[in-house]
């Protein structure tokens, strides 16, 4: 009887492991067979964070290219004007306004580039870009559009429309800049971009006739689209919010996170210093980029 017992124990304990060690290897099957798939999730959001760097710095260019040439032009504020050769654009840069009658709005200011010209920082813009002002930039409630014709940067065409708000109080100069119907093209990928975010002067404030000591603090979201159907939704806290010097090409400081699906990478511009560097981190994987001109 005592080994009839014993035989039992015997077999349920060895049914019992079995029955552990294979669902053990089921685990690990099922392990290793979603391992693949979360390498590409992480490996489409740290290339959406890449083309976020690249796309949200050209098109954050117009606001700048806007502010500068508009000081050139008398178009920021009445009665002032700032020298022709000042600001990163040189001499590229060629505006012309379809009306210079005081007190007469909108008015419609068409920046020429020509076939192709290197501001100071090397980058290469060619064709033309519309600026269509309600009122002088720096003036409370004046609505700028923003609108590339023909319009490339380092040989990539850029499309879309730019509305600028002003939303300035006192001696707070603050606007609310959204984009629509944009698209470039990187390498062989066209991808479509949305914006809407928050630009503050943080500097420059006692010389506003020079933009060459302007820098501004950036946040708020945009979204970019691919042709296979992935989105990626890109966040800047007002916390973290992105830096631009104007005569720097390039964000100096702050992060953006990037979400595609469920996963998030972080792109980090540093911490103030004007280079063309950044960093991807996501979890353990960290990537580092460089931005081009």
């Amino acid at each position: 009887m005592k080994s009839y017992f014993c035989f039992n124990r015997i077999l349920a304990g060895v049914i019992a492991l079995l029955l552990m060690v294979t669902f053990f290897f089921a685990c690990s099957k099922k392990t290793e067979t979603a391992s693949p798939n979360a390498n590409q999730a992480d490996n489409h959001a740290i290339n959406a964070a890449a083309d976020q760097a690249i796309v949200s710095g050209i098109y954050d260019d117009l606001f700048g290219i806007a502010l500068e040439v508009g000081a050139k032009a008398g178009m920021n504020q009445a009665g002032r004007r700032a020298p022709v050769t000042a600001g990163k654009l040189g001499t590229c840069a060629l505006p012309e306004v379809d009306d210079v009658s005081a007190g007469q709005w909108p008015k419609v200011m068409l920046i020429k580039f020509g076939s192709q010209c290197a501001d100071e920082t090397g980058r290469v813009r060619a064709g033309n870009i519309q600026v269509t002002y309600s009122n002088y930039f720096y003036y409370p409630n004046a609505v700028i559009t923003i609108k590339p014709l023909s319009y490339t940067v380092n040989g990539i065409a850029v499309t879309g429309t730019e509305v600028i708000t002003n939303l300035s109080t006192n001696s707070i100069y603050k606007y609310n800049a959204v984009l629509t119907d944009a698209s470039l093209k990187l390498d062989t990928v066209t991808l479509s971009f949305t914006s809407n975010r928050t630009i503050t002067q943080t500097d420059g404030l006692a010389t506003l006739n020079d933009v060459t000591d302007d820098v501004f603090s950036i946040y708020g979201t945009d979204s970019l689209y691919y042709p296979n159907g992935l989105v990626a939704g890109i966040s800047v806290a007002e916390g973290d919010a992105l830096e631009r010097k104007i005569n720097c090409p390039w964000f100096s400081k702050g992060k953006a996170l990037v979400t595609v699906g469920a996963i998030t990478a972080n792109v980090n511009y540093g911490n103030g210093v004007c280079d063309d560097s950044a960093t991807i981190d996501l979890g353990d994987k960290v990537k580092s980029i460089v931005l081009p001109k």
